[in-house]
């Protein structure tokens, strides 16, 4: 695997592969890369919801999401030719669904968007039978504790965050992955993932006392 590089362009040490290709996910890779349309039917079956998720939350608006889930699967049918399988296909979907959020919100920031809503309260115009295909995010640990009013306020509060702390945030408390795959997936140190998480746990902390 290639080294990693800091924020500064400075290369890091290498790190190893938070989770290997396993054996049915190599054969279903093999099969999309030849080409075969049931093949990738079935990985965006296995990996939507959890795509859909993400993308919710790192948007905070459903239309988005929706869009961007479309997005990323078609930047990963553009590229499986490429994918070497040095990591998990579920890492390679996580970086790809982050980078198209991280063009998505330039894009937004260039035009002065801002738009967020509740999967508990869809927009008007969207059937909320639709809502089906796509479950609203598994709340966190302190989103359960705290019920429903205090996930929207979490909701709220988290697209509050800087770009880099929502990633970290929606990645370790959201999708509960480990510290290793965090840093596979936005390629950066294991050092800056740490610091990142505290420095967003703080954020959020602080902004979430205005509710509580």
């Amino acid at each position: 695997m290639a080294a990693f590089a800091d924020a500064a362009g400075q290369p890091l040490e290498n790190v190893a592969s938070a989770a290997e290709l396993s054996p049915s996910e190599a054969d279903l890779v093999a099969r999309c890369k030849a080409g075969d349309k049931m093949a990738f039917d079935e990985l965006i079956s296995t990996h939507q919801e959890r795509v859909f998720n993400v993308a919710y939350r790192l948007m905070g608006n459903y239309d988005e999401a929706l869009d961007l889930t479309q997005e990323v699967f078609l930047n990963c049918f553009r590229k499986i030719a490429n994918f070497k399988g040095d990591s998990a296909l579920s890492t390679w979907l996580y970086r790809i669904t982050v980078n198209t959020a991280k063009n998505r919100w330039k894009y937004q920031q260039s035009r002065g968007v801002n738009r967020t809503d509740s999967l508990d309260s869809p927009p008007e115009g969207v059937d909320a039978k639709a809502l089906t295909d796509f479950p609203s995010p598994a709340p966190g640990p302190s989103e359960v504790a705290s019920g429903r009013e205090t996930l929207g306020q979490f909701e709220q509060c988290l697209q509050k965050l800087a770009p880099e702390y929502r990633e970290v945030i929606v990645l370790r408390y959201i999708e509960e992955l480990p510290y290793e795959e965090i840093a596979e997936i936005l390629r950066i140190s294991l050092g800056t993932v740490k610091s990142r998480i505290h420095r967003a746990r703080a954020e959020l902390r602080a902004l979430m006392r205005d509710y509580l």
